[in-house]
Formats: structure tokens, C-alpha cells, sequence
């Protein structure tokens, strides 16, 4: 690794962990400042809990829409450093080193809120909480270990948060290939089109599906989900060796498009 690369990886790291931290106090301010402020006005200070508001945080969600989102910021960066001499190819191993480092910490830290606040304050065991995340599915996979399960669901997620950065790099180095109107176009245009397309598929499904045979997408999407091959299909019993290899191969689609529009990206006039 170059030490361009570390450079830019690093001035990269710290301007989106600067945003993390605003974000997180604004986060603060809505779960704590403002339920202190209704309840004063409101009379109601004993019934004011600051720890019941603070473990009820949602730093899962805030998370997985900061990936998104710095992942998406690409133009400003981009034009930053090409004109202090940082190829694209530099820029985007940088980008991709620092979404490697941004997800693993964000992967940390929730975590540590989640097992180390929440999880205590709602009186969850560690198995109980693990069970109650989005890895529940495969939570009894490695066994009766639960520290082992556990180590699993935090790289499982962190693997889902890098494909979610991923998307937000393609989405916004997409976007920026493009002008001001197109770019808005594109931004309205293609929701709509999305539901449009959802809903025909809908709509053909219902009408046909006396016709059609899904035994097969059925059998498709029970493989991917890693659905138990014998015994009964129980939550925590489930086989996690497809869904990580599917987030995977979904990373590494994901990114080459990321990367094929990076080489695309100019500086604008």
C-alpha cells in the first residue's frame, strides 16, 4: 500500500468520523435534550428517565444510513484531490480502505451499545439479544458457543455494512458522472421506476399464478437464505455459509461498478 494511499485514506477517515460524531450528538439531542425539555414544560421531570431514553438509541439504523451516505459523497473529494495530484485509482483504494475501517468501527461500536447498554438495561442475556438481532436466523450455527455466534453476527454485519457503503459509492460516483438536471432526474426518476417495475411483477404474479410454478425461485431463495437441508426450519438454525458468500459476491459486483464508474469521473467546468 502506497503512502498516498494511507494519506488519503486517512484525510477520508477522519472528515467522515468528524460527521459521525455530529451526527451521533444530534442523535443525543433528540433522544435525551428533547424528551428533558417535554418534560418539563409538560410537569412530568419524575417520570424522566435518562438512561431509559439513551438505551433506546438507535445507532443501527443512524449507521447503516451514514455508510450509505459517505459512500455517496464522491465529487467534492474527488475534485480535492485530483488537483493536489491523487489519480483516480489512488482516490478509490482510498475510499474503499476507509470504508473498510469506517464499517469495522461502527460494527464495534454498536455492538458495545447493544450487549453493553440496551441489551443490561431491557434485562436481555447475551444469547437473548443475539436472538433478537438480524442475524437470529443463524444464531445457534456454531453450536452452543456463544461467543463464537456472536463474533459471527459482528462480522456478518460488518460485511452487510460494506456492501451498503459499496452501494452508496456506485450510487454517488454515478450520480456525479452526471449534471445538475440529469442528476435530479435520475434522483426522481428512479423510485418511481423501481415501484412501477415492482408492482407490474406484482400484478403479472397475481393474475398467473395459477399458471406459474415457484417451486423453483422458492428453492432458490430457501438456498440463499441458508434454509436447514434437514430437521425443521427453526430461527437460529439456519445455514449462514450462503448468505455470507452471496454479501460476498454482492460486494465484489457492487464495487467493480463503483470502480468502472470512478474511472469515468471528470472535473467539471
Amino acid at each position: 500500500m502506497s503512502i498516498k494511499v494511507r494519506n488519503t485514506a486517512r484525510y477520508l477517515l477522519t472528515e467522515q468520523l468528524k460527521m459521525t460524531g455530529w451526527s451521533i450528538l444530534a442523535l443525543f439531542a433528540v433522544f435525551g435534550v428533547l424528551p428533558l425539555l417535554f418534560a418539563l414544560i409538560t410537569g412530568n421531570i419524575r417520570q424522566y428517565s435518562p438512561l431509559g431514553n439513551f438505551a433506546d438509541l438507535s445507532l443501527g439504523a443512524l449507521f447503516f444510513m451514514l455508510i450509505f451516505i459517505v459512500g455517496a459523497l464522491t465529487y467534492d473529494n474527488f475534485k480535492l484531490f485530483i488537483q493536489n495530484g491523487i489519480s483516480r485509482q489512488t482516490y478509490f483504494q482510498a475510499r474503499v480502505l476507509a470504508l473498510l475501517m469506517l464499517s469495522g468501527l461502527f460494527v464495534i461500536i454498536n455492538a458495545i451499545y447493544y450487549y453493553g447498554i440496551h441489551a443490561p438495561y431491557l434485562h436481555w442475556s447475551t444469547n437473548a439479544a443475539l436472538m433478537k438481532t438480524a442475524y437470529s436466523m443463524y444464531g445457534y450455527a456454531l453450536g452452543s458457543h456463544i461467543w463464537l455466534n456472536l463474533l459471527a453476527s459482528l462480522f456478518f454485519n460488518w460485511i452487510f455494512y460494506i456492501g451498503v457503503g459499496l452501494t452508496g459509492m456506485a450510487c454517488g460516483t454515478l450520480l456525479a458522472l452526471f449534471g445538475k438536471w440529469a442528476k435530479t432526474i435520475l434522483i426522481i426518476a428512479t423510485p418511481i421506476i423501481g415501484v412501477l417495475i415492482i408492482w407490474v411483477l406484482i400484478v403479472i404474479m397475481t393474475r398467473n399464478q395459477s399458471n406459474y410454478n415457484y417451486t423453483g425461485l422458492e428453492n432458490f431463495f430457501k438456498f440463499i437464505v441458508g434454509y436447514p437441508s434437514h430437521g425443521e426450519a427453526k430461527a437460529g438454525y439456519f445455514n449462514p455459509t450462503m448468505p455470507f458468500i452471496t454479501m460476498l459476491i454482492g460486494c465484489g459486483i457492487i464495487g467493480s461498478l463503483a470502480y468502472l464508474f470512478n474511472r469515468k469521473l471528470r472535473i467539471r467546468n
